[in-house]
């Protein structure tokens, strides 16, 4: 899924995870926040949170849905390390 700020000058990503078997993880997402199309931060969320922030940002924040869908291009993420600065 991608979400965009009213303006255009912030963007959400959010995958769904892979572990390093292949094995999707269904409860993990992988949000990525770009801004002015530079990315800023990586971070592997829980699913409730990714339902929270894309339920406020696009209710509370007036972001809009892109329609770009994510789901079959699942990204691999350790277990050891969950934020992610770029």
């Amino acid at each position: 899924m991608q979400i965009q700020s009213k303006g255009g000058s912030m963007v959400l990503d959010y995958y769904p995870t892979k572990n390093a078997y292949n094995v999707t993880n269904p409860d993990k997402v992988l949000k990525v926040l770009s801004f002015k199309g530079a990315t800023m931060i990586k971070r592997v969320i829980s699913m409730q949170e990714y339902v929270n922030d894309v339920y406020t940002r696009i209710h509370e924040f007036n972001y809009v849905d892109n329609n770009v869908d994510h789901t079959n291009v699942p990204q691999f993420v350790s277990n050891y390390k969950e934020d992610y600065n770029v």
